[in-house]
């Protein structure tokens, strides 16, 4: 019996769940659209590209959408309860009110695992492709990842520094590079070369027409001219200078590497921290957004679709919101990375368990 009752609650969750996660993402799908339509116009895409642009972002529209999708679900699934009276039916049966609310958080804990699965599988890879598409078939911008730099200089390991007047990453070279290395803290080797290739069979950086200078303690500075030199620094290009950091084009994998990468260069990863403590807590919005939508109807009692319907849109656009404000405050490491991960489900499960609890539904 108790079975059969937790099913029949969770059949009423995916129906407007569906419908809500297809409706959002249209919503999101044409404000893109609308934003982009100008540059659309004047390239003269046809619908080929047009078709493959929506089919690239709609994954990432998913994953945003899913949490609002799940407030909505849980709004019409218990206001249809109230409103045909099974609410009360239940509670005179001797069901505890969270006992009927446990189907609908398991449902979101789902919806979750599902978002979840597609923001680190389908969703990264289809939205760079659709940047790609714009950026570079629309806008012609070929490097708005910008790989390419100017005057740039890292740290290539064991003591190593590396100048470079133009880097490319795309192409995987230098050019006009000076390198020295250091022993002890004395400088010991510079390589002043005309251009450098990485060499991706041996896994090194090659140099071209330069001259290298060995610094000795007790004699002159030997030069010597090469036309190659095939160095020992074995960092890839990749590693020296990332690629722009496209927080919806990466998933939680990439952003662990690319944290890794940071850290071998000593670079400053405030962004990628916060980024990596925001997917792990983005699944986590489904079920604080369950109980943010129980203890609205509970404490407002019957409330008509058309309204569940603008209530899920403006609270899940407000959490939403919530969200990327703590996500910049972590940025600027206002706040720790993972407080800014976790500290607006948390904060929403909270408001919503005192919600429950006024509701005496817990």
């Amino acid at each position: 019996m108790k079975k059969i009752f937790y099913r029949y609650i969770a059949r009423g969750f995916w129906a407007p769940f569906g419908f809500g996660l297809g409706v959002f993402c249209l919503l999101l799908l044409f404000g893109s659209l609308f934003d982009n339509l100008n540059f659309f116009l004047k390239s003269g895409a046809g619908a080929g590209i047009f078709a493959r642009y929506v089919a690239y972002q709609t994954p990432y529209f998913m994953v945003k959408m899913t949490p609002i999708a799940t407030l909505m679900a849980v709004l019409f699934a218990l206001g249809g309860m109230m409103a045909r009276g099974e609410w009360k039916a239940g509670l005179a049966g001797g069901w505890r009110p969270f006992d009927m609310i446990k189907p609908l958080l398991a449902c979101a804990f789902l919806a979750g695992a599902g978002q979840f699965v597609l923001q680190e599988t389908a969703a990264p890879d289809l939205f760079i492709r659709s940047e790609h598409l714009f950026e570079e078939k629309l806008r012609g911008r070929e490097d708005w990842r910008r790989v390419v730099r100017q005057d740039v200089t890292f740290f290539a390991g064991n003591e190593a520094f590396v100048t470079a007047h133009i880097f490319d990453g795309r192409h995987k070279n230098m050019q006009r590079v000076i390198v020295n290395i250091y022993k002890e803290g004395r400088l010991f080797l510079e390589v002043n070369a005309g251009w450098a290739q990485w060499d991706e069979a041996a896994k090194l950086w090659v140099f071209h027409d330069g001259v290298m200078i060995t610094y000795n303690e007790d004699a002159k500075p030997a030069v010597k001219n090469f036309a190659d030199y095939r160095s020992s620094i074995a960092v890839p290009p990749e590693n020296l200078v990332l690629e722009k950091l496209v927080p919806e084009g990466v998933s939680s994998l990439d952003v662990l590497r690319r944290l890794r990468r940071l850290n071998a260069v000593g670079a400053p990863a405030a962004a990628e921290r916060t980024l990596l403590w925001v997917k792990l807590a983005a699944p986590l919005a489904n079920p604080a957004m369950a109980l943010i939508g129980a203890a609205m109807v509970l404490l407002m009692g019957k409330n008509n679709k058309f309204f569940s319907f603008g209530l899920a849109l403006g609270f899940g656009f407000f959490f939403w919101a919530v969200i990327i404000m703590t996500q910049e405050a972590g940025n600027a490491e206002l706040i720790p990375a993972s407080a800014a991960g976790f500290a607006p489900v948390v904060l929403f499960a909270l408001v919503s368990l005192w919600g429950l609890k006024r509701a005496r539904a817990i």
